[in-house]
């Protein structure tokens, strides 16, 4: 007997990462904790006490300490998390509404091919 493959379609009903976190220094202050190495650690990688990167991650009003792009960089090369970064301004900044309602129409379209030549063999094994 021959299987197939099931072919499964995930809806998901999160928000977009720039739907949860407006700017990429947000998503950077959720990230940090998450990461493998510890902020203490990151902070001591980007010659900067552990203080002074929860305050330019999380600026009250009026703080002049900012998360700039040398910042960024050394956060990157500390933690390696390029990826997830890259993901969020792909998604912010390259994907569109109309760009990801055309993917879910073309995704739909070729899974609805998929289940009725599944269905057609199916009857034809019958």
């Amino acid at each position: 007997m021959t299987s197939i493959a099931p072919s499964q379609m995930t809806l998901s009903f999160e928000p977009t990462l720039p739907d949860r976190f407006p700017t990429l220094r947000a998503y950077i202050a959720h990230r940090t904790p998450l990461l493998a190495k510890s902020a203490k650690v990151i902070a001591g990688d980007m010659d900067m006490s552990p203080s002074t990167l929860s305050r330019k991650l999380n600026p009250t009003e009026g703080d002049t300490q900012r998360f700039n792009l040398d910042d960024l960089e050394a956060f990157l090369e500390s933690t390696g998390d390029a990826p997830a970064v890259i993901e969020y301004l792909a998604a912010k900044y390259m994907d569109s509404p109309e760009a990801r309602k055309a993917r879910v129409i073309s995704k739909v379209e070729r899974l609805t091919e998929e289940l009725s030549n599944a269905m057609n063999a199916l009857r034809s094994a019958a």
